[in-house]
């Protein structure tokens, strides 16, 4: 990878309007914590009106950003002086592409969600988180390093958290909320960790200057080191994109509104740790690029084989999310930057609508099992053909999105490792297998119920619209326009043309895959031989309990560490808790002796002192009478007595 630190800095052009690309979201986010409630449906329009102004700033930046130029507004932090403990925005076009993704999906999700949420008593609430994931997202793509980065990770983080458990009530969105949260902190720790380390190390934070950490770290003989910083800033993104081993939050994270899996869990938050990946990518070496690629190919092939055995529609899409990050990192470990996001791109696109898709189906059929859909095309005629769209795009299908950054990446193995080329193609079968077996099942056949009508055009509309995105986004690799998106993030190593033997080879792949899934999938023939069909229900089973990942979790790691927190707890109530407490009670005797005594010796002994004072005073105060005549009558007994004791 070294030709990618060789890439020609950026010239750089000073542009303070960046602030207001998350700036706007940010203050729709304070507004409608503030007094959401009291603009009702007003407020869904107000988070569309601010993400909307965050697209026409991404717009108006496009010039300089084709023209190769570099934006930036900076702020000083720690120090005045030092420029190099600064933080601030930093637009190139790899961050433009990002904006773009973030900036054009989002508004239209908004405006999905206002039909869909329309009827949910936190309405308000709702769109105040989705801002907010908005501007956290937008700070995480324009920050100059890993600073503001690390601080717009946290927050998308958090973000996600409280909108998959949006419905808090019911248990499982809770319950999938701190999944979520628990499992991408361990990504996020990593991460934290690299960005220590590479202040240590390195001296500095900032994109700009990996290449020339890159370059220290070598010229000294620590590419061990380099390895390390790579790996764990890999683990955060290991986390965030829901790679193995970490990948267990992202089908849970279902749970959320459907929106919420089209913007977080599809299109945006879930992409951030292969942005992070492309935008590091100079600090990665030849150990830390293959490991890339082992956990994206795993990840790509073991989600591909889930989704082909799972009967929830927003399972099936979660996993097919999945393996298409898995893809991207595959491209990323292989060293092909512009192929992994120009994937991320068109994947953005009509994943979203796959999702916006079947949030329409649940929102009219109010179930999301296959077993219970069917025949939809006839009542839902735009949402089957939009969804048709998407799932053509995502298969490949020559001119659509897809095809293209599909082609890409498989123009990228082919000419790294040929080996990989038949893995991917019998990923990208696979993809087609489980999409279309979604479609087909959900779409034709006889409905089970005779009730569907159409969502509302305020859901239609937007779906549309990425329908539009998801057929031509691609064409921006297509070579008839002439490569404007590799032009863009200047990227030497990459396939500029369409090779046709690859180009077959993808199309044969898909055509297999709508083969399985018409054959296996939808009228459920088995072409296995009788001998070897225990074999494979028995590979089924484990691929509808996703091979058992989550149990074995629960029961090895989950289930000691609770045990051990159980055991530890018992251990603080009985013997710490035991010593504190029964200091404290031989302390209270004690006090309540050291009381008595006080009170019965000391108090004692002063009180009858003080009590013999009073009874002698008492006894005087009767002599003290003022009366002369009794004074003489005493002083005459006194001299009586004298004289009969001295006589004695």
């Amino acid at each position: 990878m070294d030709h990618v630190s060789a890439l020609p800095q950026l010239a750089q052009l000073v542009e303070p309007r960046l602030v207001w690309i998350p700036g706007l979201p940010l203050a729709a986010f304070a507004l409608l914590i503030l007094v959401g409630r009291r603009l009702g449906r007003a407020s869904g329009w107000l988070a569309v009106g601010s993400l909307a102004g965050s697209l026409i700033g991404v717009v108006l930046i496009a010039g300089p950003i084709w023209a190769h130029r570099t934006l930036v507004v900076q702020w000083p932090w720690l120090s005045a002086s030092n420029p190099a403990w600064s933080v601030g925005f930093s637009v190139d076009g790899l961050s433009w592409i990002m904006l773009a993704v973030v900036t054009t999906i989002a508004p239209l999700i908004a405006v999905y969600s206002i039909g869909y949420m329309r009827d949910d008593p936190r309405f308000s609430r709702y769109f105040a988180y989705f801002a907010l994931f908005c501007a956290s997202m937008l700070t995480l793509v324009m920050a100059d390093g890993f600073v503001l980065l690390y601080a717009g990770w946290e927050l998308v983080g958090l973000c996600s958290y409280l909108l998959i458990s949006f419905w808090f009530e019911k248990p499982a969105a809770a319950a999938a909320g701190r999944k979520a949260f628990l499992t991408t902190r361990l990504g996020d720790t990593g991460l934290l960790l690299g960005i220590l380390l590479l202040a240590w190390l390195g001296g500095g934070l900032h994109f700009s200057a990996l290449g020339d950490i890159r370059a220290h770290l070598l010229g000294h003989g620590y590419e061990g080191l380099l390895t390390l910083i790579s790996v764990l800033v890999f683990l955060g993104a290991v986390g965030k994109s829901a790679q193995i081993p970490l990948h267990v939050w992202l089908p849970d994270a279902m749970e959320g509104p459907t929106p919420v899996s089209a913007l977080i869990h599809a299109a945006t938050m879930v992409a951030a740790g292969v942005y992070l990946v492309a935008r590091t990518i100079e600090l990665f070496t030849p150990a830390s690029l293959a490991l890339v690629l082992g956990i994206g190919l795993s990840t790509h092939l073991v989600a591909g084989t889930v989704a082909l055995a799972q009967t929830d529609i927003k399972r099936i899409l979660a996993y097919s999310t999945l393996s298409q990050l898995g893809l991207m990192m595959t491209a990323l470990g292989l060293g092909a930057r512009s192929a992994a996001m120009f994937h991320l791109t068109t994947h953005a696109y009509f994943k979203a609508l796959l999702f916006l898709g079947a949030g329409s189906v649940i929102h009219a059929a109010h179930t999301q099992e296959l077993a219970q859909l069917g025949g939809l095309r006839r009542a839902m005629p735009w949402t089957s053909a939009l969804f048709l769209v998407a799932s053509l795009s995502m298969s490949g299908l020559f001119l659509l999105s897809g095809f293209w950054s599909k082609d890409a990446i498989l123009l990228a193995a082919a000419g790294a490792k040929p080996w990989l080329l038949w893995a991917l193609l019998a990923g990208a079968a696979m993809t087609a297998s489980y999409i279309f077996r979604l479609y087909w099942r959900c779409f034709h056949g006889v409905s089970p119920a005779h009730s569907h009508q159409e969502s509302p055009a305020v859901m239609v509309l937007p779906m549309a619209v990425l329908g539009v995105g998801a057929a031509c986004v691609g064409l921006l690799e297509s070579p008839w326009l002439g490569h404007p998106f590799l032009r863009l993030l200047r990227d030497p190593h990459v396939h500029d043309h369409i090779d046709p033997a690859v180009a077959l080879l993808s199309t044969a792949a898909l055509a297999l895959g709508l083969w399985l899934a018409w054959t296996v999938g939808v009228r459920r023939r088995s072409l296995l031989p009788a001998g070897l069909r225990p074999i494979g229900r028995l590979l089924h089973r484990w691929a509808a309990h996703k091979y058992y990942v989550d149990e074995c979790y629960d029961r090895f790691l989950i289930q000691p560490v609770l045990s051990a927190a159980r055991g530890l707890s018992g251990f603080d109530q009985r013997i710490i808790d035991g010593a504190v407490n029964g200091a404290g009670r031989v302390g209270d005797l004690l006090g309540r002796a050291k009381a008595a005594f006080d009170r019965i010796v000391v108090d004692g002994l002063v009180n009858g002192i003080a009590a013999a004072a009073r009874g002698g005073g008492a006894l005087l105060r009767l002599l003290q009478t003022g009366i002369i005549q009794q004074y003489l009558l005493v002083a005459a007994a006194a001299v009586v007595v004298l004289s009969i004791m001295g006589r004695r």
